[in-house]
């Protein structure tokens, strides 16, 4: 054997050293990882199920075809590979071979075939039906107009699969991420006979996570929760590295009280905090991820009796100094919001506002010449008093500030702020008890549709009620100009008036390493570990 030179000698001393990074950090494999969920699942079928609760669970039970990572970018799932024609109109997804479901059958390409069936079935009521819609074919086939077999979604053989489109769509790997695209398994789902997601014993995944038991998913009130194990079946990119997963649905309310006590004494093992309680985390030693994800704003209930007019609402948004809203942000990186986009989100492989739009209400004081005229129909001598409700921190209470400056100079009524905790708001407004709120929206996804998504009239909280905007993102054509169509019909509601692009903090227990969450709500635990 020759002898290695000198230099040789050297890359391959540094190589190990790489590779042993992090050895005997004292974390290590096959964790318990606990997870809280803010409301209560009611299915995990992919196909029907709805809400951030919900997608959390399947996120880990299920794997489509591909994920989005916590760059916001999207990586291989089941597909180890794609392409696409010229025109982007046509995507063949190659499946990793060995891929199998937690019974020990072969994930194949007919799997997502007929789940794109059985999600464009309208009785399956899948709730976000409206982006299966860029394939070809599938509104005549939800509207029964053509069999499902003229479907433009074929299965090629075992592992290929081509999805064409009804036109170009650069972006459409990003929607195969979604819980809708998520493989079905057509035997096991028939010899469910209509019980499929509803339990434990009613479903078999092929995520890096399955149940423990079939009585892992406890629906027992107080007690509620689902636990799930490493699958053994599962052959994806890593390595699952967690021995199981708790999604807790009922818990001691003292765990969000207090949650950095939380985290650091490993009751919990990831929550999203505000920036300033996720810099009080980061001081005890837990890792913050930060997701450029979001959006903050104005948020106007028109379902409060004060704000049920869309000229009331016009008169709150248009009466806004913008300027001086901007200048109450405290943090210096903090970037004006161009609309409801947050920057996550792409259109046709681009930031979504590249072209420079503007998608909000234009402050304009003209408006105010409207006023008598209102108050007249209202039978007030002045503006309605609201109150608006906004998380306890010091600049979230400064800029809430900054809506009454605006409103009290040029309104002539004296108006309110009720600060607190987040948990507090998030629960009066997923009930309706509010008449305004400094809200964030999150993206949901990397795409425009997830975002719109937010304000129809089914989604959680409900934000807006409007048949017309329903029908609108039903109709939606995939199109730039469709999507600010959509935009446009929210401004003329102003229902919600974007100021900040903001981002969404999660924090990890120091206890952990390894735990990625992502722009559409998923949390990776494949390679998570923690200390022994």
């Amino acid at each position: 054997m020759r002898r290695l030179k000198q230099g040789a000698l050297l890359f391959l001393s540094v190589l190990l050293a790489s590779l042993c990074a992090g050895c005997g950090d004292g974390f290590e494999l096959d964790g318990e990882f606990t997870y809280l969920l803010p409301q209560n699942i009611d299915t995990l079928d992919p196909q029907t199920a709805s809400g951030e609760p919900a997608w959390v669970v399947i996120s880990s039970l299920f794997e489509g075809l591909c994920r989005i990572d916590e760059d916001g970018q999207v990586v291989p799932g089941v597909a180890k590979k794609w392409e696409a024609n010229a025109e982007n109109t046509q995507f063949t997804f190659y499946l990793r071979g060995g891929a199998k479901w937690s019974d020990g059958s072969p994930v194949t390409a007919d799997d997502f075939v007929f789940a794109v069936q059985r999600a464009l079935r309208p009785e399956t009521a899948t709730p976000s039906v409206d982006d299966l819609f860029i394939l070809k074919g599938a509104r005549q086939v939800y509207n029964k107009e053509i069999p499902e077999s003229a479907l433009g979604v074929e299965a090629r053989d075992e592992l290929t699969l081509v999805v064409q489109l009804e036109k170009s769509y650069a972006d459409f790997p990003a929607l195969t991420a979604g819980s809708h695209y998520m493989p079905c398994n057509r035997k096991y789902f028939e010899e469910s006979a209509g019980h499929y997601g509803l339990g434990s014993e009613y479903l078999i995944t092929n995520g890096p996570f399955t149940f423990s038991s079939a009585y892992s998913w406890v629906t027992e009130y107080g007690k509620r929760s689902i636990g799930l194990s490493r699958n053994s079946q599962y052959k994806g990119p890593h390595e699952v590295r967690p021995a199981s997963l708790t999604f807790l649905i009922d818990y001691d309310s003292a765990l969000l009280d207090d949650p950095v006590a939380a985290l650091v004494n490993g009751s919990v093992d990831i929550l999203t905090m505000s920036d300033t309680l996720a810099r009080l985390a980061e001081e005890q030693g837990c890792a913050v991820q930060v997701l450029d994800d979001a959006v903050t704003g104005l948020l106007l209930n028109p379902r409060s009796e004060v704000l049920e007019y869309v000229t009331t609402r016009e008169i709150f948004f248009k009466s806004l100094d913008r300027q001086a809203l901007l200048e109450r942000r405290e943090d210096p990186e903090a970037a004006e919001a161009m609309g409801i986009m947050p920057n996550c989100v792409v259109w046709n492989t681009s930031s979504y506002y590249a072209d420079g739009a503007r998608m909000y209400a234009q402050p304009d004081d003209t408006v105010l010449e409207r006023l008598p005229s209102l108050l007249e129909m209202l039978e007030m001598e002045q503006m309605p008093p609201i109150s608006v409700i906004c998380p306890d921190d010091a600049e979230s209470v400064e800029i809430a500030n900054g809506f009454l400056v605006s409103w009290n100079n040029k309104l002539g009524n004296a108006f309110n702020i009720e600060p607190m905790p987040e948990e507090g708001m998030k629960s009066r407004i997923a009930a309706g008890d509010y008449d305004a709120a400094l809200y964030t929206l999150r993206a949901g996804g990397t795409t425009p549709y997830q975002v719109l998504k937010a304000f129809e009239s089914t989604s959680y909280p409900s934000l807006l009620e409007s048949e017309e905007f329903d029908a609108g993102l039903h109709s939606l054509s995939f199109e730039l100009a469709s999507y600010r169509s959509l935009e446009g019909m929210l401004m003329e509601n102003y229902v919600f008036y974007p100021l900040f692009s903001d981002k969404t903090y999660y924090v990890t227990s120091p206890a952990t390493r390894g735990i990625a969450a992502a722009p559409d709500l998923s949390v990776n635990f494949i390679t998570a570990k923690k200390k022994g």
